[in-house]
């Protein structure tokens, strides 16, 4: 594939690293509070969504993670109690 001369690729590739890193950040900043598993959950469901998307354009599948949003309500309440 012949390179567009019309895009940096460096500086694109540099914030797509950047974005990244804020994504990872985001993840950890739910993940350490105790509570955020449906949170956890509902970002998980959109990223795969929009995996989805992207792959179904060339044929592939994204293996979803096995849990609902219901069973996520079954744990938080056996952690409150």
């Amino acid at each position: 594939m012949k390179p567009n001369p019309y895009i940096d690729e460096n500086a694109l590739m540099e914030t797509r690293r950047a974005l990244k890193l804020h994504c990872h950040e985001l993840i950890d900043l739910i993940f350490r509070n105790r509570y955020g598993i449906k949170l956890l959950l509902a970002a998980s469901q959109c990223l795969e969504t929009i995996a989805d998307y992207k792959a179904n354009r060339s044929g592939n599948c994204v293996q979803k993670f096995p849990l609902t949003t219901q069973e996520a309500e079954k744990l938080e309440a056996q952690i409150n109690n």
